[in-house]
């Protein structure tokens, strides 16, 4: 979740685009607009920003959604031209929509949506999500609503679909007496202990995971310990015994390795998902990644024996990107053609086939079908597209004070790792914090 965490739109930003953008535009309606570019000579320009890098790789996010692009551009019959840029910013994308300019759609984490709808910057989809029948709502996870939906509003809608998964070295855990995967968190507590080396002098030679790296998370590990993150009492429960635990379980290998250690050690480190991961290398036993990785591990893993198993205890997490519109879209019911087919059924299967045709997961229902029963993957990249379909997977609430939320127990959490305090402590901080947030709503 780091990456999600450092985008909290500042006051300041939040101010200036209350004032340029306005809130939502006249045309709010997806029944009484006419799209202004079907009766126009010059057609009408809808754009697209997304997240990800423009490159050369022609199976990358990119070079599919420029496929994309060409191919409505060349079949509607609305008039309407798609221009696409990656390499955006969330920043950036904020910034430019706080002045009042394109793009007209964008790609964004979806703890943004409630701070940018509070802000005017986002555009009701309600409506349009309801009523346009060929668009199939229900052909998404449930799941995925959830972190698109705020105060009884849809501002954004489902793009990719993630959980966290363990990689990890099979000679090694084999080497260590685990001939298969830890199926609870006390048996994978004990896998690490048993893959871990330690040379006489005291100097790491292998660890069996390291559970802040790669970064400190704040929802993977509560969730398979069974925390949850606010109760139907709109309680912030942060500090709940499963999570206190949680975090617990992960400092005390830790403590007993060495923090300062474990830091150095993972300076030392190479590239995740390249051929000097520390999972091919032999320096971790175990890593923990979101799936994304998957493709860039199998590129790169061809030859070695590793393998890969769902994060064990009692849920897994589940999060992903979204599609936004802009609030001051010039023309509403154009972008909701061009975000309509962007993550309709098709185009959606055509971005599941992924980096390197490897496969990447999103969360229409039928495209993790695609992938599960395409023949030319990997069985891992099957076994991630029916996880997703068939697990109860566990997600951090949309609240208004999401952000607010995340970034506090962010910065508790890490002064638990640094061994500054305690995890208890630094937990009841955070719900210290962020009750009287909470209790300003409903």
């Amino acid at each position: 979740m780091k990456r999600f965490t450092a985008l909290t739109l500042s006051t300041v930003l939040a101010a200036t685009c209350l004032t340029a953008c306005g809130g939502q535009s006249d045309n709010n309606s997806s029944s009484g607009t006419q799209s202004q570019g079907s009766t126009s000579q010059d057609p009408t320009v809808v754009t697209v920003w997304h997240l990800l890098p423009e490159d050369e790789e022609q199976t990358h996010f990119h070079n599919r959604l420029e496929k994309w692009a060409e191919d409505f551009n060349a079949t509607n019959t609305d008039n309407i031209k798609v221009e696409v840029s990656g390499g955006k910013t969330a920043d950036v994308i904020q910034t430019t929509i706080a002045a009042g300019n394109t793009p007209d759609i964008f790609m964004n984490y979806w703890n943004n949506a409630p701070t940018w709808a509070d802000a005017g910057a986002l555009y009701d989809l309600t409506e349009f999500v309801n009523s346009d029948t060929e668009f199939n709502r229900n052909d998404f996870l449930d799941i995925a609503w959830t972190l698109c939906e705020s105060e009884g509003k849809t501002y954004s809608i489902p793009n990719t679909a993630s959980s966290t998964f363990i990689f990890y070295n099979k000679d090694i855990l084999a080497e260590c007496g685990w001939d298969t995967f830890p199926t609870t968190m006390e048996e994978l507590g004990q896998c690490m202990r048993d893959c871990t080396k330690i040379a006489e002098d005291g100097t790491i030679e292998r660890l069996g995971m390291i559970p802040n790296y790669p970064w400190v998370d704040t929802g993977v590990f509560g969730a398979a310990f069974g925390a949850k993150f606010i109760d139907g009492n709109n309680t912030i429960t942060c500090n709940s015994p499963e999570m206190i635990e949680a975090v617990k379980w992960q400092i005390d290998y830790m403590k007993e390795i060495g923090i300062d250690k474990i830091t150095s050690f993972k300076d030392g480190l190479g590239a995740r998902g390249s051929a000097e991961d520390p999972v091919f290398t032999g320096k971790l036993a175990m890593r923990w990644n979101a799936d994304p990785v998957l493709a860039s591990m199998e590129e790169f893993g061809e030859g070695k024996n590793w393998g890969m198993a769902p994060f064990p205890g009692k849920t897994g997490m589940y999060t992903g990107n979204v599609w936004q519109m802009n609030a001051k879209t010039k023309d509403a019911q154009a972008s909701w053609k061009v975000l309509a087919s962007l993550a309709g059924e098709e185009n959606m299967q055509w971005l599941a086939n992924g980096d390197f045709d490897k496969g990447n997961m999103y969360a229409r229902k039928s495209s993790l079908e695609y992938l599960k029963n395409k023949a030319d993957v990997s069985e891992n990249t099957k076994f991630i597209a029916d996880y997703l379909l068939t697990s109860e997977l566990s997600s951090f609430p949309m609240t208004p004070y999401i952000n607010e939320y995340l970034d506090a127990l962010g910065v508790e959490l890490a002064t638990v790792f640094t061994g500054e305090t305690d995890p208890k402590t630094a937990l009841d901080n955070t719900a210290a914090k962020i009750q009287p947030i909470a209790d300003q709503y409903k």
